[in-house]
Parts: C-alpha cells; structure tokens; sequence
C-alpha cells in the first residue's frame, strides 16, 4: 500500500497547490501625474459651405492618360492571347469532329454488315416463311436468247457484229 501511495504523490494527486506567486506585493504600474495635466482641448466645428474645389487640369489630363493606357493595354492583351484561345477552342472541336466522324463510321460499317447477313440468298427460305415455295423445274420458264447470241450450247459459236 505503501507504493501505491508513492505512485499518487509522485502523480500529484494528494498534494495540495502551491502558489505560483510568492512576490508579497504586485509592482505599481501607475503613471505619475504630469504637468499642465489640467488643460482641456476645445474642439471647433468647420463650415466648408463656401469652400470652392480648385480644378487642376493636369490632375485630370493624367487621370485620364491613366485609364486611356489601362484600356489600350488590356486591348494589346486580348489581342495577343484571343488567336491562341481561338486556335486552341478550334483544334477541340475538330478532335470531337473526328471522334464523332470514327464513331459514325463503325455505325456505317455496322449497318452494312447487318444488311448484308439480311440480303444473303441463304435466308430466302427464312424470308419466305410458310407462304411461298420454291417452283419446280416445270414452273421455271427460260427466255430465249437474245439476237445476238455469242454461244450456243451444241454447236459453232456466232459472233455479233
């Protein structure tokens, strides 16, 4: 028990505080009086009512130079820098072109592929459904040739002139 009573004090938690002051008496900060401490000041209000504003030309001339340079080069700024963010504003809008100009294309090379599994002669079957049927060999009717024949089937071969 007798350690346990070591940790506390050792902690800190049985002691009593000291203070941390132990000057008697706090010094005396308080200024002495000074001399002619007595006099008041008086204060007095100013009509400016009848005061006229001097105008001052060169004042003004070079207020206004002022703005004029200010104005003029912001306007050599936005000149110098608008072909640039134009440019740049340009070239991307061109890339979005050419990505959209590729997207289209695969769309194009999509849909001809499509039509071209629709239009294959294997799917005449499949487009003709249960309503028609192929014709036999005594429905299919041969044109005859035309005037001009180059070949015939048996025998010389003609030539169209």
């Amino acid at each position: 028990m007798r350690k346990l009573a070591a940790i506390y004090d050792w902690l800190g938690a049985g002691r009593p505080e000291e203070p941390q002051d132990r000057r008697p008496n706090p010094p005396d900060y308080r200024l002495r009086a000074l001399p002619r401490e007595d006099i008041h000041l008086y204060v007095k209000t100013i009509d400016n009512t009848n005061v006229v504003r001097v105008v001052d030309k060169r004042d003004w001339t070079a207020n206004i130079w002022a703005a004029g340079s200010a104005l003029l080069g912001s306007l050599i700024v936005s000149a110098l820098v608008g072909p640039t963010c134009y440019g740049l504003l340009a070239s991307r809008r061109v890339e979005f072109l050419r990505e959209e100009h590729g997207r289209l294309q695969t769309q194009v090379l999509e849909l001809r592929a499509q039509e071209s599994r629709l239009l294959n002669p294997k799917n005449v079957e499949e487009w003709a459904g249960t309503r028609f049927a192929p014709p036999t060999a005594e429905q299919v009717i041969y044109p005859p040739p035309p005037k001009e024949t180059v070949a015939r089937l048996g025998g010389t071969t003609k030539e169209a002139r």
